[in-house]
């Protein structure tokens, strides 16, 4: 069985733009078979970025619901 090592992750994820977080995040949510543990390092790292923006995601979003985060970093 193969594990995740996280920080790792996290320190990839760190190298790209706000904008290609948030679409991999929403090409993610496409996805039939979901990655909640992907979901979740991009959302990681987009709370790093900017926390106010987060959490308007998080809660006009349902928490991790339908909302997509470009809107709330300022990305449309």
């Amino acid at each position: 069985m193969a594990t995740i090592d996280i920080a790792i992750i996290r320190d990839g994820l760190g190298r790209k733009t706000t904008l290609e977080l948030c679409d991999d995040y929403a090409q993610l949510k496409k996805c039939e078979r979901r990655m909640p543990w992907a979901e979740q390092a991009i959302s990681d790292v987009l709370f790093t970025r900017n926390e106010t923006s987060w959490f308007l995601w998080q809660l006009e979003g349902d928490l991790f619901g339908r909302a997509l985060p470009h809107r709330f970093f300022g990305l449309v």
